[in-house]
């Protein structure tokens, strides 16, 4: 069957897909700002195309999610069960055990690009090229810089990032360097934490290495991820908030209280935790809005190069809310993701749907066949398209690499790092019982 598929020719031209992923966007934050005229770009998506309430399965973990919404495969399926695995490994691409678009697309001789995809170190071989998560190395904005100097990740790690091999060094060329980093909006947020701590040089260069690359190489299916608002809102989430500022404005001392209560060892003490100013609250407020903006030059960037056969989808892994626990402190997740799609295909409006729904649609805009075991369906309500008939199963026969002996080396520390920082997750990996509860209940549904 594979080497059949290997042969197959490409299907006829449905039009090109683009998703842009933004981990952490949320929807009451979008609506603010978009009525304030603040995001441009968000607010023509909404205009001209379609958005959706997405909900998604439970846990919330960005590595389950990003997977299922290039899969169509829930996790006891895909096999990524959070950020590392039960033997102390990383979770990589070698562990998830179905294929994901850009390997069907790749069957198919279907051009693709991917820019920094969560799960796709090691770059697999595609029909195109993909950057890696792993090539920009990074760390929770909460990790304490003091407490372990910085890892140089090792050479088969630097090699593996990129396919083709000579990415790499194109990449490297459209690094931020420090001028542009200190001419951003941005700057007062990188200045207080620093490369690789804040986020905005990864993703960046997630953007640029698809700015240069998806014009020249005729691809039809494209991807590129960012997980700047999901970091920055874990931090500072609470003082976006107006009810929460007013709270540390009549009591600046239980902010102060809390956040040193949840200080821990190998961490950056929380924002403000020796004591916190008017002036020093207008800036904490400003940290998310003002990356919302940035993301919106993003969307309107990338968009800028989307002709008219090309179908654009901007889309979330979860939203944020104050947190019930540590309100005064804390940023958790919301099971409502963001959807937002504009161009070729798109029926304008409202809809509603599931995470489990992308994959299928996906498939479905770009002529390829879906699998008939996936559980979500093509969004007609959403898209003028019309799915192709599917084959039985996209899952792989067994993992490229048998889960837990794919050793990440530097990546390893820094993931656990990524998921201790991330406020209320509890564990690096999830039960397997959690997950066919969480499966099964959507069935139900």
């Amino acid at each position: 069957m594979l080497l059949l598929l290997a042969c197959a020719a490409a299907p006829e031209s449905n039009g090109k897909v683009v998703v842009i992923g933004l981990d952490g966007l949320e929807h009451s934050m979008l609506d603010r700002l978009i009525a304030g005229g603040e995001l441009p770009n968000f607010a023509r998506l909404e205009k001209e195309g379609v958005r959706g309430e997405m909900e998604v399965t439970t846990p919330i973990m960005s590595p389950i999610l990003w997977t299922t919404i290039a899969s169509g495969y829930p996790a006891e399926i895909h096999g990524i069960g959070g950020w590392t695995t039960g033997r102390g490994h990383s979770f990589s691409g070698a562990d998830v055990r179905v294929n994901r678009i850009w390997d069907v697309a790749s069957r198919y001789h279907v051009p693709v690009g991917v820019a920094g995809w969560l799960m796709t170190w090691p770059a697999s071989p595609v029909e195109g090229w993909m950057l890696s998560e792993r090539f920009v190395w990074s760390y929770p904005m909460n990790k304490d810089p003091n407490e372990k100097s910085v890892g140089v990740a090792s050479n088969s790690e630097r090699q593996a990032t990129t396919f083709p091999d000579h990415l790499r060094e194109v990449a490297e060329t459209l690094r931020p360097d420090d001028a542009w980093v200190a001419a951003s909006p941005l700057a007062y947020q990188v200045a207080e934490y620093g490369a690789p701590f804040h986020p905005l040089v990864r993703d960046e260069t997630h953007v640029r290495v698809f700015e240069h690359e998806w014009p020249g190489t005729h691809g039809r299916f494209g991807a590129v991820y960012l997980n700047g608002a999901d970091q920055v809102s874990h931090l500072y989430w609470a003082f976006s908030d107006s009810g929460v500022q007013n709270s540390i404005r009549k009591d600046p001392s239980a902010h102060t209280a809390a956040a040193q209560a949840a200080s821990k060892p190998g961490r950056r003490p929380l924002p403000y935790a020796d004591g916190i100013t008017p002036e020093q609250l207008a800036t904490a407020a400003r940290y998310v809005p003002d990356y919302y903006r940035y993301l919106d030059t993003v969307v309107g960037r990338i968009w800028a190069l989307c002709d008219a056969d090309t179908t654009l989808i901007v889309l979330s892994d979860h939203g944020f809310k104050v947190s019930t626990a540590q309100p005064l402190i804390n940023g958790s997740h919301n099971e409502i993701a963001v959807f937002l799609a504009a161009g070729r295909a798109v029926k304008p409006g409202r809809v509603k749907l599931h995470v489990f729904d992308v994959a299928p649609t996906l498939y479905a805009l770009l002529g390829l066949p879906a699998a008939s075991d996936m559980p979500g369906h093509v969004l007609t309500e959403a898209f003028d398209v019309q799915p192709v008939a599917p084959v039985e199963t996209w899952r792989l026969e067994r993992a490229a690499v048998a889960e837990g002996t794919a050793d990440g080396g530097l990546a390893d520390e820094q993931l656990r790092d990524q998921l201790e920082a991330l406020g209320d997750r509890k564990s690096t990996r999830l039960n397997s019982s959690h997950l066919v509860i969480s499966y099964a209940v959507f069935c139900l549904k």
